[in-house]
């Protein structure tokens, strides 16, 4: 078992898709903790930040740990806010977009492929 403080993992600027004002840090991964299934990520976006549009070949789950954020899909856009929680299918074109005045931050578990 290993226990770590999330402060304590490198944060990483998000510039991929357009993305602005974002960071992420790779909580736990394959390669640093052998985590052999998922890999858990936290994101915080900044006020007028965002991750731009995109898809991927796997699911996520996102749990929202504080904030309001707008998610866009193709087909629909809407705010989650903390303690609310996405599934986005494989595939799914999604972003997000923080139109508040407070960081948002989440959790994003993604499987290996």
């Amino acid at each position: 078992m290993k226990k770590i403080h999330y402060t304590d993992v490198e944060e990483l600027k998000v510039e991929d898709y357009g993305s602005t004002s974002t960071t992420i840090r790779w909580l736990i991964t394959k390669e640093k903790d052998g985590a052999t299934n998922f890999a858990l990520r936290r994101f915080e976006v900044q006020p007028g930040g965002e991750i731009g549009m995109h898809n991927h070949p796997q699911e996520h789950e996102i749990y929202i740990l504080s904030g309001e954020i707008e998610v866009i899909t193709e087909t629909e856009s809407f705010t989650a806010k903390t303690n609310d929680v996405l599934y986005v299918p494989p595939e799914e074109v999604h972003g997000y977009k923080n139109n508040g005045s407070k960081t948002v931050s989440f959790l994003c578990v993604v499987p290996y492929l």
